[in-house]
């Protein structure tokens, strides 16, 4: 299994600094790349299950608190990793449903969610993005943090002219971002304003922006 694989430490204060030391809240963020089958074709059961395995002896040692996943296939996958991972310590929080499927978004976490959402790219003047994003809201201690998992377009070519391509791929990235940062502006910052951090995460492949 190619393993892309982020672990950010992150600290919230939480109570005054007087009485209580800041939080910790590992979050690890992981491009599993069409998890459990390994590609975009159905493997076998027995492969599947190996694959969810050694992705959870991976997490188990991390032990992270919060858990964003790309390119997974579904709820199903996520709950079958999660119990993997830890019995009954972990809840998909989300796990998205994007229109054609088998690489969907995922959030999942030791800490009840608040809330929690995905959506999929909109299209724009005849430029349409694949997948989405998937976001969730926790409440640690007197931090309210907003959490977004997202895989933009890639970079793949895999017809006709190389530079056409890879202008629309970045004109899809372009458009994607633009959705999130209305997100965040006219619907975190207008309709939950509790929430005062915000995390947001791009899938590894998606630093050729």
């Amino acid at each position: 299994m190619k393993r892309l694989l982020v672990v950010l430490l992150a600290f919230f204060a939480v109570g005054s600094v007087l009485s209580q030391s800041p939080a910790k809240v590992r979050i690890t963020t992981w491009n599993l790349e069409w998890f459990p089958n390994g590609s975009a074709r159905e493997a076998t059961p027995e492969k599947q299950a190996q694959r969810i395995q050694a992705a959870a002896d991976v997490l188990k040692k991390l032990n992270p608190d919060i858990l964003l996943l790309q390119e997974v296939r579904d709820y199903d996958a996520c709950n079958r990793l999660a119990e993997a991972i830890q019995p009954g310590a972990y809840t998909v929080a989300i796990c998205s449903a994007f229109k054609g499927g088998k690489q969907e978004e995922a959030i999942l976490a030791k800490i009840p969610a608040q809330a929690a959402w995905s959506e999929s790219w909109e299209s724009m003047e005849g430029i349409d993005p694949p997948r989405g994003f998937a976001f969730a809201w926790f409440k640690i201690g007197n931090a309210d943090i907003g959490v977004y998992s997202l895989h933009l377009k890639s970079n793949l070519v895999t017809h006709g002219d190389p530079v056409a391509e890879a202008a629309k791929n970045i004109r899809k990235r372009e458009v994607a971002i633009d959705q999130l940062m209305t997100h965040v502006r006219d619907f975190i910052g207008a309709k939950i304003p509790a929430i005062n951090r915000l995390i947001i995460r791009f899938s590894e492949s998606d630093r050729k922006l």
